[in-house]
């Protein structure tokens, strides 16, 4: 009875950092999935604000247990009204985690 015990022990503890390994890629790839889904909402609004594609940058960092997700909006010098224009939206838009971040060239 102790040979069985020991056996399923010793698969526990071999599958463990292989479970552990599954369940975090999931939980990252959970989170990157929300990240592009608030990227394409952001852009989405940018675009309708300013009337089509511009050279607005977006990208998006996700959330995470201890640090809030981040949307920077990055523009070339000299085209700061672009982010003046579209920041309120933005604004109205990021989920409640999320924090906005811009970025002048």
């Amino acid at each position: 009875m102790s040979d069985v015990i020991n056996d399923i022990v010793g698969m526990l503890i071999g599958l463990g950092p292989i479970v552990a390994a599954l369940l975090w890629s999931d939980l990252h790839d959970r989170l990157r999935h929300r990240a592009n889904r608030v990227g394409a909402e952001i852009r989405s609004t940018a675009n309708r604000v300013l009337g089509g594609e511009s050279m607005l940058a977006v990208r998006v960092q996700p959330a995470i247990a201890w640090r809030p997700g981040r949307v920077h909006l990055s523009i070339p010098g000299g085209y700061e009204f672009l982010i003046a224009s579209v920041s309120d939206a933005v604004i109205n838009r990021l989920p409640h985690n999320y924090e906005l971040v811009v970025h002048r060239g």
